[in-house]
């Protein structure tokens, strides 16, 4: 690099470095609210190759104040959505990389997103993430919760895994799901929880869906279901759980 490019950098910094600079200003939580909401503007102006994946940062930090804090967010959300299709990978790729701070990235690829493209992105992170152990099982119980109201057989099918989680936490919120999905997959997975559970937590909620929904247990099953249902309930003849 030469004296004259050196100069002229040090005279006015490059995109990147002018980026860098606004991303840490945005995610200082001991600046000035007004200081960060200008910085968040001023990245958003440098545009979509450059501005994403550093705006997503303020989503992943928060302030004492909780109103200042939703408020920032939620410009935050409306600057990536302004963005467009530049904001989407991005995006991607923090809800695929991270197991905290799922709804505000998440709340904005829906508005990024058609109905069907976001049902086959839930589809390849639920196949990505899996059951197994994680440390923070934060998005997993948040990823549970949103799909509560999707009725697609493709996502039904991939959150069922989920019933077998190493977390019991994110089995009860499972099988909370796949009961308001209630579909025959479900109910059967459902069924081999019944035997295999050893929360009881977990099986009392999934012991009440089927009573209260009068869903049968299949004859096979009935003498390993009986074996470690709850105390409260019981199976009768019919396969009905009372």
């Amino acid at each position: 690099m030469s004296f004259f490019d050196a100069l002229r950098r040090f005279i006015k910094p490059t995109p990147e470095e002018k980026a860098e600079k606004l991303r840490k200003r945005i995610v200082n939580m001991y600046g000035h609210p007004e200081d960060r909401q200008y910085a968040l503007v001023q990245l958003a102006e440098l545009g979509p190759e450059l501005a994403p994946s550093r705006l997503i940062e303020r989503f992943t930090c928060r302030c004492e104040n909780g109103t200042v804090d939703a408020d920032e967010k939620e410009r935050t959300m409306r600057l990536l959505v302004n963005l467009g299709d530049g904001s989407i990978e991005p995006l991607k790729r923090f809800l695929k990389a991270n197991d905290k701070d799922f709804n505000w990235p998440y709340r904005t690829l829906c508005e990024l997103l058609s109905h069907e493209e976001l049902v086959s992105f839930l589809v390849e992170l639920l196949n990505e993430i899996g059951p197994d152990y994680v440390r923070d099982p934060e998005r997993k119980e948040q990823l549970m919760l949103v799909l509560k109201s999707f009725t697609e057989p493709e996502i039904c099918h991939a959150i069922l895994p989920y019933l077998g989680d190493d977390n019991e936490t994110i089995r009860f919120v499972c099988a909370d799901t796949v009961i308001a999905q209630a579909t025959d997959e479900g109910i059967s997975a459902m069924t081999d929880r019944l035997i295999e559970e050893k929360s009881q937590r977990v099986l009392v909620l999934i012991a009440t869906a089927f009573r209260d929904k009068a869903w049968k247990i299949d004859p096979e099953r009935i003498e390993r279901v009986r074996e470690n249902l709850p105390s409260d309930f019981r199976i009768n003849d019919k396969g009905m759980v009372i």
